[in-house]
């Protein structure tokens, strides 16, 4: 027991400085760090982690929800950090919801929300920026939901998943979140 209170204890302080690095302030409405890309990039370079996931997710998107429990277990079972991005608006009562959603499945999950002075309200304009933004040229840029975005201990994003990963080389059978993940996001945290 005093084992797994030091580890947490420790993991925490690790989160905190990490986060502190990159002088992030909680969003004046909700108890939660806001963040632009900037930040996230800077999150990632500070993780003391090789890579650092960052899952979309807003409140209302059925994918996100069915695909957070895969998201949330990529820290357990790599040597990653995962962090779940709200895309709903700071002041919108739907954050809220969203929020509670993740803490259902995990109370120690790590939560960022997307900065209302970046983004806007408009939480489809809100992702469709963000998705710009974060995807590389060599990518397609979708705004959908339910991104799984990896991000290397320089600052480079390394993937950004969208609904097309989500078809096998034949672009006919759907695949799982497990099957995509084994082909687009867990390579790259091995």
């Amino acid at each position: 027991m005093k084992i797994l209170l030091a580890f947490c204890l420790f993991g925490s302080t690790m989160l905190f400085s990490q986060l502190e690095n990159c002088n992030l302030e909680k969003s004046e409405f909700i108890d939660v760090r806001a963040v632009d890309k900037n930040d996230i990039l800077c999150i990632a370079k500070n993780s003391g982690k090789p890579n650092t996931v960052f899952y979309t997710l807003a409140s209302w998107c059925k994918p996100c929800i069915e695909h957070l429990p895969d998201a949330l277990k990529l820290e357990n079972d790599f040597n990653t950090q995962v962090y779940i991005v709200l895309v709903e608006s700071e002041d919108n009562m739907k954050v809220k919801l969203a929020m509670s959603i993740v803490k259902k499945r995990s109370e120690l999950a790590n939560m960022l929300v997307l900065k209302n002075t970046v983004y806007g309200d408009a939480v489809k304009k809100r992702n469709k920026i963000f998705a710009k933004q974060i995807t590389p040229p060599n990518f397609e840029t979708i705004p959908d939901f339910s991104k799984f975005i990896v991000v290397n201990n320089q600052g480079e994003v390394k993937m950004v998943t969208n609904w097309k990963d989500y078809r096998k080389l034949d672009n006919k059978n759907k695949e799982g979140v497990q099957e995509m993940l084994s082909h687009t996001v867990i390579p790259l945290l091995k």
